[in-house]
């Protein structure tokens, strides 16, 4: 009888012992999963707006980073400004606008040509002759929108402006493509980090 209490008692532990690592088990997992469903959110840093750098930038700068300048614009309405020019760059998603304001100083570029820029740019964007500052260009800052499908030739007609953010580097406000901010900012760091380049 001794020999059926010990068997029955050190079964039972063994089965107590057995819960209490499952328990412990499923605890462990289930806080690493949440340390880990928490910690998944993309905590990179946005890229900057407004990069301070002394450089005076010019047309040719941007010619040999990979821009595509098709248009001069007139700046005398621009205030501050000393020239600006709207093309293209190839980035990593295919050709896209870019507007380029160029002023005497990165000093300038700030304090006198930031509110016409955001003017210029988001989805609130005034980009028609009756609403914005500065008209020169105007018609190249709207596009049509994609009728949100991959397929290019569903368009739904829809004005959009066609920049949603912009970056101040050096002396120029460069203004890119894009639906959404993001996409506007990666493509002026791409311009931006090829003006870098060696």
């Amino acid at each position: 009888m001794t020999d059926i209490l010990r068997t029955t008692t050190t079964a039972g532990k063994f089965i107590i012992q057995t819960f209490k690592l499952v328990w412990l088990a499923a605890i462990v997992a289930l806080t690493t999963l949440t340390v880990l469903a928490c910690g998944s959110s993309d905590s990179a840093t946005p890229p900057a707006r407004v990069i301070d750098d002394d450089r005076i930038f010019s047309l040719e700068d941007l010619r040999a980073a990979g821009m595509k300048a098709s248009k001069q614009y007139d700046v005398s309405d621009l205030p501050g400004a000393v020239d600006a020019w709207y093309g293209f760059m190839r980035g990593a998603a295919g050709p896209k606008d870019v507007e380029v304001r160029f002023y005497a100083s990165h000093a300038d570029a700030v304090a006198l040509g930031t509110e016409l820029a955001d003017e210029a740019s988001g989805d609130d964007a005034l980009v028609d002759e009756e609403t914005a500052t500065w008209i020169e260009g105007v018609k190249d800052r709207i596009r049509l929108s994609s009728g949100g499908t991959a397929d290019l030739a569903a368009w739904s007609g829809q004005r959009v402006p066609n920049y949603a953010d912009f970056v101040i580097f050096g002396n120029m406000i460069l203004l890119c493509q894009g639906d959404e901010p993001q996409q506007s900012l990666d493509l002026c760091h791409e311009l931006v980090d090829a003006l870098n380049a060696p």
